[in-house]
């Protein structure tokens, strides 16, 4: 990989400078296709609450506000799916170097070694492998690895990482069984990594029950106003009906929020 070349933005909202890869994984920025995406579905929920809740074309220019709280609910849910990404891509990393160790290579061999095996297991374009042929490449210009990976655990802001460096850099200072620390540490962040992705199953099913419960008073809205219009009548039209309904969907937003709150687990 040739590294003395400007390239453009990616799909992670990854900068690379000329020289070296200067990318950092704490912020996540959308790409054009993700501010479409977050445009359609503004305009989308802004028309239904409009109709839903005012029945009033001016209600939907002014719901045009959402755009900001779905980029950043876009921005949440994107980062977090790259953050799963990231530590799953690494600790198949070094699960690979870990096994490259026991073949006899080197420490840093062991991570040129797994770096192509992981290529061609998961892609040249992956965010690991793009990663470690950095540090492989900065290694053979007598850049430390310990360095490195700190480099990597300080832009990824995921705390399996910044652990793994840490003791990966007190393992190369101190000496001692240095494949015994390496294998004792990896196996740990995999147990970890497993567990967050256990739990993961087992919540998407609360999450989706979550999102179907969320639409429910939509669903009643639209039931109640397509069948019974007349019950609905007196909440337009007026400032009294317009403080209700608007009262209700401050109500109904906030009982989304506290939802995600709840299925939201860290571990």
């Amino acid at each position: 990989m040739q590294y003395d070349e400007v390239y453009k933005e990616n799909a992670y909202g990854v900068l690379r400078l000329k020289g070296r890869e200067s990318r950092s994984y704490k912020a996540y920025v959308l790409n054009k296709r993700e501010k479409f995406l977050c445009l359609g579905l503004t305009l989308g929920i802004s028309g239904l609450v409009a109709w839903l809740f005012y029945r009033s074309v001016f209600a939907m220019a002014g719901s045009a506000a959402l755009y900001f709280p779905v980029k950043k609910a876009a921005m949440a849910h994107f980062q977090k799916k790259r953050e799963r990404e990231l530590l799953f891509q690494f600790k198949e990393m070094l699960q690979m170097a870990a096994t490259a160790l026991k073949a006899g290579y080197a420490m840093e061999n062991a991570f040129v070694q797994a770096r192509e095996e992981f290529a061609r297991l998961y892609g040249e374009k992956s965010i690991m492998a793009e990663e470690f042929a950095y540090i492989n490449h900065q290694v053979r210009l007598n850049v430390t690895l310990e360095s490195l990976l700190e480099d990597l655990a300080e832009r990824s802001g995921i705390e399996e990482i910044s652990s793994f460096s840490q003791v990966f850099g007190f393992a190369k200072r101190s000496g001692g069984d240095f494949r015994k620390i390496f294998q004792s540490t990896v196996d740990k962040i995999g147990q970890k990594a497993e567990v967050k992705r256990e739990i993961e199953v087992v919540v998407a099913a609360k999450r989706m029950e979550m999102n179907i419960m969320n639409m429910v008073p939509f669903g009643i809205l639209l039931y109640v106003g397509v069948t019974s219009p007349e019950f609905l009548e007196p909440l337009y039209g007026n400032w009294l009906g317009a403080g209700v309904m608007t009262v209700s969907l401050g109500v109904y937003g906030c009982a989304m929020k506290i939802a995600g709150k709840i299925v939201e687990i860290k571990v």
